[in-house]
């Protein structure tokens, strides 16, 4: 099953000690969802684990279709200064769950 939401990557926050942007990472619809990176690559990264992790059951399984939260559409994300919405997809087929510890 292919999912996919929007990010929201906020780059509001400057670090003055590393000379880079932090990056806050939301998703308007998985509100347990939220991470941070420093930079985008790390961002990306980030954002696509946080997605899978709030989606997957303690055992492993992923939620049906039908009881996921219906995305959002791009044009109803309003977005401010510093922030950019950025698609994040993944088939569940082509997760590695080796990655997540699941607790039954």
């Amino acid at each position: 099953m292919e999912i996919s939401y929007y990010a929201i990557f906020d780059y509001s926050e400057y670090d003055e000690n590393e000379k880079k942007y932090g990056i806050s990472i939301t998703f308007p619809d998985i509100p347990e969802a939220n991470t941070c990176a420093r930079n985008d690559n790390e961002a990306l990264v980030m954002a696509l684990e946080v997605l899978q992790l709030s989606l997957i059951g303690d055992d492993g399984s992923w939620p049906s279709q039908e009881s996921l939260p219906k995305p959002t559409p791009l044009e109803q994300i309003k977005l401010e200064q510093y922030e950019r919405a950025i698609l994040i997809k993944f088939d569940t087929e082509n997760v590695d769950l080796s990655k997540f510890q699941f607790f039954t």
